[in-house]
């Protein structure tokens, strides 16, 4: 079933509901509640980190050689958000990505980012059995839909991998170490938009634009996920 239909199916056996207050349409998120939501100002444009003064890029990110070529997220992984973002993941409710794709749009219009296709962060087999779909592909379909440019899977997973929430920055990077590669009737080609739901070390994030980078002929890898973790 594609997801155009699922959207339609969706809005008339589950109309939205404010998953804070549960007051119905008004959306996942009604205006009451969003006005208690919180958004970062001034954060890298290459890893979100919060900076102070005019800088645009954090130190850590000025030294070490550069993946993609600019990332943005809609607001730190805390308060109200850990609630949508447990929701999105764990509660069967994967079209809070329309709600996060709607905000996505309009930072990534104000960045002037010229995109060809969006993809997106594959899951392993389990956790996509486990969760029966991939948040991360909502994420880009609705971001695809919003800003009307075409998205699709561009990255497989070549091995078995373990849950990075459980691992440490070493062991996240060892995990994930060449665990990706690319569908082979893929020809893409220009600016790339990848997305994921959450960066917190951005090791899964570097390995996929790594792997993208290597494989296609790309011009800008440019980066987009939901929240962004500060550890």
């Amino acid at each position: 079933m594609s997801f155009f239909l699922k959207d339609l199916l969706f809005e008339i056996l589950f109309p939205t509901r404010c998953i804070f207050c549960g007051k119905y349409s008004e959306g996942f998120v009604c205006k009451s509640c969003f006005e208690k939501l919180k958004f970062p100002k001034n954060y890298c444009g290459m890893c979100g980190r919060p900076l102070t003064g005019s800088l645009e890029i954090c130190y850590n990110c000025s030294k070490e050689k550069k993946v993609w070529d600019s990332y943005e997220f809609v607001a730190y992984y805390d308060g109200m958000w850990k609630e949508i973002i447990a929701s999105f993941k764990f509660k069967n409710k994967p079209y809070l990505a329309d709600f996060i794709s709607q905000i996505g749009k309009e930072k990534i219009l104000k960045r002037e980012w010229r995109i060809d296709y969006i993809t997106y962060v594959p899951l392993s087999y389990r956790a996509l059995v486990y969760r029966g779909y991939n948040q991360s592909e909502y994420i880009a379909h609705f971001l695809g839909k919003n800003l009307k440019i075409p998205y699709g899977p561009l990255l497989y997973l070549k091995k078995d991998i373990k849950p990075q929430k459980s691992l440490n920055l070493r062991e996240r990077e060892k995990n994930v170490l060449n665990a990706f590669g690319v569908i082979e009737d893929k020809k893409v080609s220009g600016n790339i938009l990848l997305v994921d739901d959450v960066y917190t070390t951005g090791a899964t994030l570097k390995e996929c634009a790594k792997t993208l980078r290597e494989n296609l002929s790309l011009n800008k890898i440019y980066v987009f996920t939901a929240v962004r973790a500060l550890i």
